[in-house]
């Protein structure tokens, strides 16, 4: 495995691992205490820290990529956006026709990241 790699799983590693307690801490303190409005609203707030050191993580992990391996990861990306970006237009539409259930915002990084992963897979076999 390459340096380069192993770093990057290294701090995806520990990062997510940050995130998940970070999760469930908030859980097990707001199911246990009656928080202040103002401090619940910092504590929620906290995972978004882990996701934006991933953002970095990643970034620098993908320049550490040939020009080849970085096309197909920018390609992958412009298609999970441009994808998840559709669809969620398209809900929008929809759920203003007719009654649908709201889905939350929250699901929309989950969602870039698994389509980026599904596209990137579509898009290797055209560069390699």
């Amino acid at each position: 495995m390459k340096p380069a790699l192993k770093r990057y799983m290294r701090q995806l590693v520990l990062t997510l691992v940050v995130y998940t307690a970070a999760i469930v801490g908030i859980n097990v303190l707001d199911a246990s205490l009656d928080l202040p409005v103002p401090l619940l609203i910092a504590l929620s707030l906290l995972p978004v820290i882990p996701a934006i050191y991933l953002l970095f993580i990643m970034t620098e992990f993908v320049r550490t990529l040939d020009e080849v391996q970085q096309k197909v990861v920018t390609e992958s990306t412009l298609w999970s956006a441009g994808l998840v970006g559709i669809a969620g237009f398209t809900y929008g539409f929809l759920e203003g026709a007719v009654e649908l259930p709201a889905i939350s915002p929250i699901w929309i990084l989950p969602a870039l990241l698994m389509v980026q992963g599904i596209a990137q897979a579509f898009v290797r076999m055209r560069y390699l």
